[in-house]
């Protein structure tokens, strides 16, 4: 069947690239992956272009008949032939898997925003509705919708390669209605992506591990009926997954106004992963004896590396490996080797059982995948460099350890949960923190984020940000960014900046929030509004020997609300800073004040879109400044 090309999609095609002619060739579309054209590299108007909208009538083309796509399909780059494969195959199951399925509706989004083609929007909506289709009971998905069956581990609860996640940030951003997602769908469709956001999200809090009493982290998949942690392909055992663990984290860790059960779930998680690291150690590639390409661990000060599979311990272990156990029982393979002329032949039961070492609970655990070795299939081995063999009970000789094949091919061990323990854990507390602090204010951000742009006139420069807000030094410092999980701007010790405020704000109080830049000394707060400070008064640590930043929060309180500007300055070293400014929020102090039934001249409302708060019988903005109107009571 030759591929359906939407009449005004080729219309609307046709004009734009009479309009932009071979000019985008020069992004070199060829080169690049399936991954980077979904998001968002080419530059939005790309998106708008004939190019794009041909790519988009592919993604429509091979769109599977219950709405999603398979994974690992370079779909810009199809012969005809290869999409027509994929078309014959289109009542097969979809993906999530490895991105599959949400790369393709974000694509379809951005090329929708553009076009406003209804083919597009009407794709990218039956993929969200296998989506909620294929969302398990208690929330999550599988990497296939529908399920394999017959007892597969691709039904289960998939947190491996952020599967989860990213099917999580999808929902998020429809819900969200901004960007490549606004007015794609409907309210009542944005509703329910929050519901099964929020259930998914319980679901990920009740599969916290529970280590003997103690929450731990999360493994690649888990059970769906039980929650507990489940194996994968042959070499991935039930385990607590670093790996798939620290992603997890990142993620939790970016959602807004986290409840108290899952600002918990966070802490007792990186609390878990710190105390199970292999501390002063690292991963290194090089060429073994043998001429190979190979992994071995090497020491390496402030660094530390925990396992892709960390064995668990106690009774948790004991029910989780049971269960393993049990399962393979159950499904009763066998699985067999031959060498030497002899045959060999073990159940993948025996592999297990056998293999299995209690006494090995916390360490990293490891296991061979090779179709030419099939007899190590869901084997337990304890050394990642090469250790001597043993011959088993049958008298054949077995490995113990992984060979250079296996540990250059999958990442056993890695550092994945240092940046996640040493510097968003403590960006997202100092978050969790400030939400806390803002209680009762308006909080204004300056920092990397608001940024808005920069301007230099002679030795002075102006940094821009929102809510008319701007920095200015007269030193010749121009705006430099700085650590990108707390959204850092560099301050120079020994410049005097000027924050500049919008007319009729009012701060309370400043907070300052972030690390000394270098590892020769403290840096500290020598002054601000004028009042100065001792050294060791508001202090940012200097780095540590291995160049890793402390970050530290400091909030100077002001005795009455400061107008117009605020002037700081740093002492010793260049400090990178995220800057809040809280202002008193009299619309909340009002809401509390207030009875239910309130006193003439006294109310909110809004006029020419702004708010007004009418207290005693007078009008104030937002920032409690009096705007010179009173209204008589009757």
């Amino acid at each position: 069947m030759k591929k359906i090309y939407y009449l005004t999609a080729l219309l609307w095609a046709a004009m734009t690239f009479v309009a932009t002619g071979t000019g985008l060739q020069a992004q070199n579309l060829a080169s690049m992956s399936w991954g980077d054209v979904c998001s968002g590299k080419m530059g939005s108007e790309w998106y708008g272009s004939g190019e794009a909208m041909e790519i988009a009538n592919i993604v429509l083309y091979v769109q599977k008949a219950n709405g999603g796509w398979m994974k690992n399909d370079q779909i810009h780059q199809l012969t005809n032939a290869e999409q027509d494969a994929l078309y014959n195959k289109r009542n097969e199951h979809s993906c999530l898997d490895n991105g599959a399925t949400t790369m393709e509706m974000r694509f379809l989004a951005k090329v929708w925003q553009q076009t406003r083609v209804e083919e597009y929007q009407e794709a990218f909506q039956r993929a969200l509705d296998m989506i909620f289709q294929a969302e398990k009971g208690c929330g999550g998905w599988s990497q296939y919708w529908p399920l394999s069956g017959g007892g597969s581990y691709q039904d289960y609860i998939t947190f491996n390669d952020d599967l989860i996640t990213n099917v999580l940030k999808l929902l998020r951003d429809i819900a969200d209605n901004k960007g490549d997602f606004k007015d794609i769908t409907t309210e009542t469709v944005r509703e329910r992506c929050r519901r099964s956001f929020q259930k998914t999200i319980d679901m990920i809090i009740r599969c916290q591990v529970d280590d003997n009493g103690t929450p731990a982290a999360w493994c690649a998949q888990h059970d769906t009926t039980t929650l507990l942690p489940a194996e994968g392909r042959p070499h991935e055992l039930p385990s607590i997954s670093g790996y798939e663990s620290a992603n997890l984290l990142s993620f939790l860790m970016s959602i807004d106004n986290p409840s108290e059960e899952l600002q918990q779930t966070i802490h007792t998680a990186v609390a878990w992963l710190d105390a199970h690291k292999i501390p002063g150690k690292a991963i290194e590639d090089f060429t073994n004896a043998q001429g190979e390409k190979d992994r071995r661990v090497i020491d390496k000060a402030g660094s530390a590396i925990w396992g892709r599979f960390i064995q668990l311990g106690g009774e948790t272990g004991a029910a989780t490996y049971q269960a393993f156990f049990n399962k393979l029982q159950r499904r009763g393979k066998s699985r067999s080797y031959t060498t030497g002329g002899k045959t060999y032949t073990y159940s993948e039961y025996e592999i297990a059982t056998t293999s299995y070492n209690p006494e090995m609970a916390y360490q990293p655990i490891y296991a061979i995948y090779d179709d030419q070795l099939q007899h190590l299939y869901y084997r337990f081995l304890y050394h990642f460099e090469d250790s001597d063999p043993v011959v088993d009970s049958k008298g054949l000789e077995i490995v113990t350890s992984l060979n250079a094949l296996r540990r250059r091919s999958y990442q056993f061990l890695g550092s994945w949960c240092l940046g996640t323990i040493q510097t968003e854990y403590p960006a997202w507390k100092q978050r969790i923190a400030q939400m806390d602090e803002s209680e009762g204010y308006i909080t204004h951000e300056l920092n990397s984020g608001t940024y808005t742009g920069s301007q230099q006139n002679d030795q002075t420069y102006t940094y821009s940000f929102g809510n008319g807000l701007s920095i200015v030094n007269s030193s010749n410092k121009g705006y430099s960014t700085g650590l990108s999980s707390i959204k850092a701007v560099k301050y120079s010790a020994g410049v005097n900046y000027t924050i500049h405020l919008p007319s009729g704000m009012g701060v309370s109080k400043i907070r300052f929030y972030g690390y000394d830049n270098y590892a020769d000394g403290d840096s500290y707060i020598s002054q601000c509004n004028g009042k100065s400070y001792a050294s060791n008064t508001y202090v940012f640590p200097a780095k540590d020997a291995s160049g890793n930043a402390t970050l530290a929060g400091h909030t100077i309180e002001f005795d009455s609300p400061v107008q117009n500007s605020i002037s700081f300055t740093l002492g010793g070293k260049q400090c990178g800073l995220a800057i809040t400014l809280f202002v008193k929020d009299p619309a909340s102090g009002l809401d509390k004040a207030l009875p239910v039934n309130p006193r003439p001249g006294n109310g909110k409302f809004l006029r020419d879109g702004r708010l007004i708060i009418l207290r005693d019988g007078r009008e104030y903005n937002i920032y409690g400044q009096p705007l010179g109107v009173t209204h008589l009571s009757d």
